[in-house]
């Protein structure tokens, strides 16, 4: 996916959710997206919206020239995950699922992010990671276990404190929960 394909499909994407801002001028509308189907959306978080499934986009052309052959395309929406993360036994796959998650969870901000073999070293040091993925022979061979400062619970990459999403979080759209994880939330993948 080069540059022009991405700037073609953003546009397409902003011109359709354009239409239906003139058309219902406030309230909800229903949108899909490359991160989700069909959610409702405040139409006063369009332009966030915007601004997220364009980065989104460029992530995932980037990491269509610099990812792993055995791991594309970047996976954007929850089901594009599931699908990599348990309907695949390619650990590489799952590896990149993980990536797109911790990804997103900083704006799709595939510069300031470490590349993908450096997340999944630090997935595999990491104690909290399921032990089937972290003692499988396949993945210690590939991504050696090195510890990555910033992981928080759930894999993503935070390298500052109370460093989250700007624009994700900020839509409603995406419920967050902020109570405390139990010991058995914290197991993860």
């Amino acid at each position: 996916m080069d540059e022009t394909l991405v700037q073609t499909c953003a546009a397409k994407f902003e011109r359709h959710v354009d239409a239906l801002v003139s058309f219902y001028k406030r309230g909800n509308i229903l949108v899909s997206s490359p991160l989700f189907q069909e959610r409702a959306v405040p139409i006063e978080k369009v332009p966030q919206l915007k601004s997220l499934v364009r980065s989104a986009l460029r992530a995932r052309a980037w990491f269509e020239k610099h990812g792993p052959a055995g791991a594309q395309p970047l996976p954007l929406s929850e089901l594009e995950r599931i699908g990599m993360l348990f309907l695949s036994d390619n650990a590489l796959q799952c590896f990149a699922a993980l990536y797109s998650i911790s990804l997103q969870a900083r704006d799709f901000d595939y510069l300031g992010h470490p590349q993908l073999f450096d997340y999944a070293r630090g997935v595999m040091a990491d104690p909290r990671t399921h032990e089937d993925l972290r003692t499988d022979p396949a993945s210690l061979a590939e991504f050696p276990p090195r510890e990555l400062a910033g992981l928080d619970e759930h894999g993503r990459w935070r390298p500052l404190r109370h460093r989250e999403s700007q624009l994700l979080e900020d839509l409603t759209i995406f419920p967050l929960t902020k109570k405390r994880a139990s010991g058995a939330e914290l197991k993860r993948f």
